[in-house]
């Protein structure tokens, strides 16, 4: 009897040996699968990771590139200086650039700081002084266009500024159509000096231009904001309040419009 007890325990240890060792050397191999699947991972999230963060170094540097192509800040610190020397004019710098709008840009032409035949402005003259020489723009066909109004027409009614917008957003449209390779830039509208600022109708002065910035980025134009120029230089004002000396335009407003726009 001992003996059967015996012959059946080994056959049973004989039986079971190949079994446990292949369900060992399963779990082996499954730990070491397991183990290069988790370095294998590793390295490729290394590598994605570092695809990812060089290709967003590379979206960055075209970024800059295409915002400065040339090195345009350079440039602008180099004309800016030969105008301060002496060694340049305005009519040459901004050769391309075209300027329409009210009395506040007429005091270029009677300055005589830009050739009058880059001016299309009027005193006292609103959208409709624009309205009436679209034909006269689109002929001319202007690499660089600036359009100042609204000072004639500002209003301290909410309706009238609507109507304002409603007028400017169709003439610019007009301008887009017609003239697909334009560079058109809105100029805000002016503040006037502190002491008739608080007449009522100049208080909506901010409301307008923040109408105009809006309506600038509905279009896809660029939005000229001069404020912090005028504020810093409050003895440009003429005894109106409104109108600006010689010196505005050309020790600060020219050089403000090519530093900010780039114009070079």
């Amino acid at each position: 009897m001992k003996k059967i007890f015996v012959l059946l325990l080994l056959a049973a240890i004989i039986c079971i040996y190949p079994i446990s060792n292949a369900i060992a050397l399963a779990r082996s191999g499954n730990e070491t699968s397991a183990a290069d699947t988790k370095s294998g991972t590793a390295v490729l999230e290394s590598i994605a990771d570092y695809d990812v963060k060089k290709a967003e170094t590379n979206v960055r540097t075209a970024k800059e590139k295409r915002e400065d192509p040339t090195g345009n800040a350079k440039k602008v610190a180099a004309v800016l200086k030969s105008l301060q020397q002496g060694k340049t004019t305005y009519r040459k710098v901004l050769s391309d650039v075209y300027i329409v709008g009210d009395s506040l840009m007429k005091g270029l032409e009677s300055y005589d700081i830009l050739n009058s035949n880059h001016l299309i402005a009027q005193v006292s003259a609103s959208l409709y002084h624009l309205k009436e020489h679209v034909p006269d723009i689109i002929k001319i066909n202007p690499p660089v266009l600036i359009i100042h109004y609204g000072i004639n027409m500002i209003s301290t009614e909410s309706s009238q500024l609507k109507t304002f917008i409603s007028m400017y957003t169709g003439i610019i449209k007009q301008l887009k159509k017609a003239l697909p390779e334009t560079r058109i830039v809105i100029s805000g509208l002016f503040p006037v000096n502190a002491q008739v600022a608080t007449a009522k109708r100049f208080t909506m002065i901010s409301a307008y231009n923040k109408s105009l910035k809006a309506m600038c980025k509905e279009l896809q134009v660029e939005f000229l904001d001069s404020s912090s120029v005028l504020k810093a230089h409050p003895e440009c004002y003429g005894g109106d309040g409104i109108h600006l000396s010689k010196a505005f335009y050309e020790k600060y407003w020219l050089r403000y419009i090519i530093q900010k726009l780039e114009i070079v």
